[in-house]
C-alpha cells in the first residue's frame, strides 16, 4: 500500500511552481492519468456531467470519470444531499473504519455513525479542500480527502447535550476503494477544535470519556528512533518525488529532531492549519508549534503509514497518514495531561508544494482522543 515512488517515469515542473532561488532541481512527477482537480472549484462544476472516463476503473459505475470524481460525488451525495442510504451502495458490507476512538467493521456501523453525526449537527455542510490519490483498479484506489464543515450543535454528542454553538471543523478521510465500494477507511475529525468551539473543556471531556469501556484500544509498538548508541539517521531513499520529499520531511522533524531544516523545506510565509484550530504563520511559529507537541510527548516516534499526491491547480498536494507514539509528560500542547502514559496518535497531514518547498500545510489529529488515552491508561486500566 505504500506509494512513495521509487521508479518515476517522467520529470516535469509542478503546476504553477515558483522558481527556486537556491537552484534546486524540480520535483520528479511520475506519469499517470490526469484526474479531476477539486481546489477552488465550485460544487456545481464538480457535479456537472464530466464526459468520458480518464482512467481505468473496472467495476465502478460508468458515471465516474476518475477516482477523485468518484470520492467527490459520493461524499457530496451522502453528506450534502443526505442520501445516507447510498452508503450501502458505496461501502463494502464488511468495511473497516479506523478512528482515534474505536474501530468498526460493518456497513451498518457507517450508516449509524453518519446518522448520529447528522442528528447532532443537522445543518452540517461539507466542503472539499484537497483530494490526493494513488493506486489502480486492480489493487484498489487510495484517496485522502481533506475538507471542512460548518454546522450547529443541535443534538447530543459524545461530549454531552446540545450546546447550540455554531462550529467549523476540518475532517480527513483516507479510503481504499475497489469495484465501486470503500472497504477500508481512516477517519479523523478535529475534535479538539470542536469541543473548544462548543464551549467545553478538553480535559473535562476526556476524563469523562476515559471512564467508558474502550471498544478497541490502539496498538502500541516498541519502536525507537535510535540505532543503538547512535542518533537517528536520514532515510535511505531519494528526495525526488513529492511523496519522497514529505517522507524525508516528517522523518527529519519528528524522528531526527532536525528543526534547522525547516527553512529549507518551508516557504518563509508558510501557513499551517494544525489540530485544535491552531494556526502557525511563518517558519519560526511552526517550529514553536512542533516543539510544543514534543514537550508533551518528548520521546515521540513518528511512523509514516502512507503517502500519496495529486497535481492541483495551485501546486502539488501531498497527503501523509502517520502514527506518532510516545510517552506523555505534563505540559506543552496537551497541557496538564497525566505523565508517563503511552499514547498512539493517528494523524493525517496535507501539504501544498510550491516547487520543492511547502507553501501550506493542514495537519489533523484528534486531541481529545489522545487525552482520553492518557487518562484511561494502557488497555483502559489507568496505569
Amino acid at each position: 500500500m505504500e506509494t512513495i515512488d521509487k521508479n518515476p517515469v517522467v520529470t516535469v515542473a509542478p503546476p504553477l511552481a515558483v522558481s527556486d532561488e537556491k537552484g534546486e532541481v524540480p520535483l520528479v512527477i511520475p506519469a499517470r492519468p490526469k484526474v479531476s482537480q477539486v481546489r477552488h472549484r465550485d460544487p456545481a462544476h464538480m457535479l456537472h456531467p464530466r464526459g468520458p472516463r480518464t482512467q481505468p476503473m473496472q467495476g465502478f459505475d460508468d458515471e465516474f470519470t476518475d477516482i477523485v470524481d468518484y470520492i467527490y460525488r459520493i461524499t457530496y451525495r451522502i453528506w450534502v444531499n443526505r442520501a445516507v442510504g447510498l452508503i450501502y451502495r458505496y461501502y463494502d458490507h464488511a468495511c473497516t473504519v479506523y478512528t482515534p476512538y474505536a474501530t468498526t467493521r460493518t456497513v451498518e456501523d457507517v450508516v449509524a455513525s453518519t446518522g448520529t453525526m447528522l442528528h447532532a449537527f443537522p445543518d452540517r455542510e461539507s466542503h472539499f479542500l484537497n483530494v490526493a490519490w494513488s493506486g489502480d483498479e486492480v489493487s484498489g484506489f487510495y484517496t485522502s480527502h481533506l475538507g471542512f464543515s460548518r454546522m450547529t450543535n443541535k443534538g447530543p454528542t459524545l461530549y454531552g447535550p446540545a450546546t447550540g454553538k455554531r462550529v467549523l471543523i476540518r475532517t480527513a478521510a483516507d479510503c481504499i476503494s475497489l469495484n465501486n465500494k470503500i472497504h477500508t477507511e481512516w477517519l479523523i475529525r478535529d475534535n479538539g477544535a470542536l469541543v473548544r468551539q462548543m464551549g467545553l473543556d478538553r480535559h473535562h471531556v476526556a476524563r469523562k470519556l476515559a471512564e467508558q469501556e474502550p471498544q478497541e484500544v490502539p496498538s502500541l509498538s516498541a519502536t525507537s528512533r535510535m540505532r543503538g548508541q547512535n542518533g537517528p539517521i536520514e532515510l535511505e531513499m531519494p528526495r525526488e518525488t513529492p511523496a519522497q520529499l514529505i517522507a524525508h520531511a516528517l522523518h527529519d522533524f519528528w524522528n531526527r529532531r532536525r528543526f534547522d531544516v525547516l527553512d529549507d523545506l518551508y516557504r518563509p510565509d508558510v501557513i499551517v492549519h494544525s489540530a485544535g484550530g491552531r494556526i502557525a504563520i511563518g517558519v519560526r511559529n511552526l517550529a514553536a508549534l512542533m516543539l510544543s507537541l514534543l514537550a508533551s510527548v518528548p520521546d515521540a516516534t513518528l511512523r509514516l503509514e502512507h503517502a500519496c499526491w495529486s497535481e492541483e491547480r495551485d501546486g502539488v498536494i501531498v497527503a501523509a497518514r502517520w502514527t506518532l507514539e510516545g510517552t506523555t509528560r505534563t505540559g506543552g500542547l496537551l497541557g496538564d495531561v497525566p505523565a508517563n502514559r503511552q499514547i498512539a496518535m493517528m494523524g493525517i497531514s496535507h501539504f501544498r508544494l510550491a516547487g520543492r518547498r511547502i507553501a501550506e500545510e493542514w495537519t489533523l489529529f484528534d486531541e481529545v482522543a489522545v487525552l482520553v488515552q492518557a487518562y484511561r491508561g494502557i488497555n483502559g486500566h489507568g496505569n
